[in-house]
């Protein structure tokens, strides 16, 4: 049980470690979000050209991507009323389809748009593994730190926040996402407990690894798809030896690594 919970560990930190790179996907683009104000769109004019508008108050918009090029669709009810500013953006723009524009000078070999700036909120689910946990001082034992690996779940609420460029690189152009996220709520995970003289107080002589069943509260700090933070629970060992082990239903303080489902 041990080297499978120590694998299962090793595959999702792989796996997590393997989604941190340069995206040019937006599957987590093609939702509702909240746009910050302060920032520039782009659309086709009537009589030809491109009319720049600036947002001046924060609205919600659909955001999705074609050929490497952002496009944003302001939902109406958002938008403040009409006030005849030909520069900012308002509910008269409503059925506008906007997009980010950008004209490199090409004086560099790279050249990088401004960032553009989206956010929202929603259910977080995370798969997580907690490497070591400390426990507390209990019944005159000092604390402990204990690295035996665990597996879980974290579920809570989560506040993204996003970012879209365009890089353009001799004349070609690629687009970057970068994503951040902070999740707050609830957790539950496994992993072996040590039953020994120590944590019985010398009560059992015998030394062994139960099954340990954890849960508690968990904050997470999301970068594209893998997740970190920390975590506080309770555990209790579902053997015979429960009612003699100290740490049965005490908190512990732990670090968690692991992937973003959603």
């Amino acid at each position: 049980m041990k080297n499978s919970l120590y694998l299962l560990g090793f595959l999702l930190l792989t796996t997590s470690c393997a989604s941190l790179r340069q995206r040019d996907d937006t599957t987590q683009l093609n939702q509702v979000f909240q746009i910050p104000r302060h920032q520039e769109l782009y659309a086709y004019a009537k009589k030809g050209g491109i009319k720049t508008k600036t947002l001046l108050h924060p609205a919600k918009a659909a955001l999705y991507q074609k050929h490497d090029t952002l496009y944003v669709e302001f939902l109406a009810e958002t938008l403040r009323p009409a006030d005849a500013d030909p520069k900012t953006l308002d509910q008269a723009d409503s059925l506008a389809i906007f997009f980010l524009h950008y004209n490199p000078t090409l004086h560099k070999i790279e050249e990088k748009s401004p960032w553009f700036r989206y956010q929202t909120t929603g259910l977080d689910v995370d798969l997580f593994t907690l490497p070591f946990k400390y426990r507390f001082k209990t019944a005159d034992q000092p604390g402990q730190l204990e690295d035996k690996l665990n597996v879980g779940i974290h579920v809570g609420g989560r506040y993204d926040l996003g970012r879209y460029r365009t890089v353009y690189f001799r004349r070609n152009h690629r687009s970057e996402i970068s994503t951040f996220s902070l999740g707050l709520g609830g957790f539950f995970c496994v992993g072996p407990a040590k039953i020994d003289p120590f944590s019985t107080l010398g009560r059992l002589q015998d030394e062994y690894y139960g099954l340990g069943l954890n849960y508690g509260l968990s904050t997470i700090l999301s970068i594209g798809s893998f997740s970190a933070g920390l975590a506080v629970g309770v555990e209790q060992v579902t053997d015979r030896n429960r009612h003699l082990w100290i740490y049965q239903h005490k908190p512990w303080l732990g670090v968690t690594f692991g992937i973003n489902l959603n």
